[in-house]
């Protein structure tokens, strides 16, 4: 049987049908997809609980680093990951999603190539060891 606490610690990765029957079994109804995904959706903590994850291991790991959490606004380029650090040199772009419901935009993926194109490594990052990976991807 899956708890939140499965799902936010990552121990182990979980079908979408497997947390329908999940939330199916809690609620004691049978849920459509888009019922179901509402559900997730409100049950998972907001982006920023697993960004703040990220740049504190981040910060932790890599102490010498350039690291910072991109600021939106009016006048913020669309696009830009929403952590950036500077690691040995390199240029590192974290864009971060929840598990399961994060979905990366047009933007996002042509940003995301435009920095490896122009040299650095960017991708798409829920939990800190996925930020590990793509720094070990050098």
């Amino acid at each position: 049987m899956i708890n939140r606490n499965d799902i936010l610690n990552k121990s182990r990765v979980f079908t979408l049908e497997e947390i329908r029957a999940y939330l199916e079994a809690q609620t004691g109804h049978l849920l459509s997809a888009a019922q179901a995904d509402k559900l997730l959706r409100d049950a998972l903590p907001k982006e920023s609980y697993f960004q703040s994850a990220i740049l504190r291991w981040l910060r932790e790991n890599y102490p010498a680093a350039f690291v910072w959490k991109v600021q939106t606004g009016p006048y913020a380029r669309q696009g830009v990951p929403d952590i950036c650090a500077v690691i040995d040199g390199r240029f590192y772009g974290f864009e971060v999603k929840r598990p399961y419901v994060g979905r990366l935009s047009c933007i996002q993926q042509a940003t995301i190539e435009a920095i490896e194109k122009a040299g650095g490594q960017a991708g798409v990052v829920t939990w800190p060891d996925d930020a590990r990976k793509l720094i070990e991807n050098k």
